[in-house]
This record gives structure tokens, C-alpha cells and sequence, in this order.
């Protein structure tokens, strides 16, 4: 039988996932004057960080997303000219994926709002001390769920 929640660690539960909630929405609201959804940008992102491209199954684990729902959005960001799929030069069926000039132009365009929010909302309220602790414990939470088989994952919204 699972051990019940004391009062402390529900309210930290039912914190984390309002924060969580609250700052994708707010996230999604400030890309969205970009017209980039929050998992285009974080592609982008990605990619802006990786100048020589990454192979679609190194990019869709860091994305946590499925191999099809990342194919869906690299080609609705193809046919916006932010990004350029070619053939992987190490394997014949790998592809890999870069960044276009107007997709790296995209993506620094909404980066001062996002930083912005990202620092006004969260960043800016964590006292500097704390930040390492958070981001550690955060990783640990990342690092359990990633290992949990597939089957027992629930992820909601879309790829």
C-alpha cells in the first residue's frame, strides 16, 4: 500500500504542479506573440545551441517527445524556413537537423520576453542560494521519470 502524503509534502506536490502549469501557460502565452508554440521554441532553442544540427532520435530525446511528433513539428518548422533536414553523413536512414537563418532569427526574437518572464516569475524569486539545490532536485525528478518504463509515463497535450 502506498504511504499517504504527509500535510508538508502535499502542499509541496500541489505546488509544483500549479507552478508547473502556471509557468507553461504563461511561457505559451509570451511565445505565442512569436507564433511559436512552446516546443517549437524549445526546439529551436535546442537547435541555436547545436550551430552544427542534431540526428532526429538525439534531438527527440531531449525533447522528450515521440519520434513521429517531432517529425510532425520539424516539418511544420521546414515549411516556415527555420529549419534544414538532411541526410545523417554517418548512417544512410539517420537524419539530422539544423537551423535555418530565419529560425535562428525567430528564436533570438523571443528570447528577451522569455527571459524576461522566466526571470520575473521564477528565477527572480528564488533566493541565489537556493537555485543549485532546486535545479539538483529538479534533475532528480527529471532523471526518475525518464527511466520509468514508457508504458507507465502519461504525458499530456500533443506531440
Amino acid at each position: 500500500m502506498a504511504r499517504m502524503l504527509d500535510d508538508d509534502e502535499l502542499r509541496a506536490y500541489i505546488a509544483l504542479v500549479a507552478a508547473g502549469d502556471l509557468m507553461q501557460r504563461s511561457v505559451a502565452a509570451q511565445l505565442s506573440e512569436h507564433e511559436l508554440s512552446t516546443l517549437q521554441f524549445s526546439i529551436l532553442a535546442t537547435l541555436l545551441a547545436h550551430p552544427d544540427g542534431l540526428r532526429m532520435r538525439d534531438l527527440a530525446e531531449r525533447m522528450v517527445i515521440s519520434r513521429s511528433g517531432l517529425t510532425y513539428q520539424i516539418t511544420q518548422l521546414e515549411i516556415r524556413g527555420f529549419v534544414v533536414r538532411t541526410a545523417s553523413t554517418d548512417d544512410d536512414r539517420g537524419v539530422e537537423v539544423q537551423l535555418a537563418e530565419p529560425g535562428r532569427e525567430r528564436v533570438r526574437a523571443a528570447f528577451p520576453g522569455h527571459l524576461e518572464l522566466v526571470r520575473g516569475v521564477f528565477l527572480d524569486v528564488v533566493e541565489p542560494g537556493q537555485i543549485a539545490p532546486l535545479r539538483a532536485t529538479l534533475e532528480q525528478v527529471v532523471d526518475k521519470l525518464r527511466a520509468r518504463p514508457l508504458a507507465k509515463r502519461s504525458v499530456g497535450g500533443s506531440d
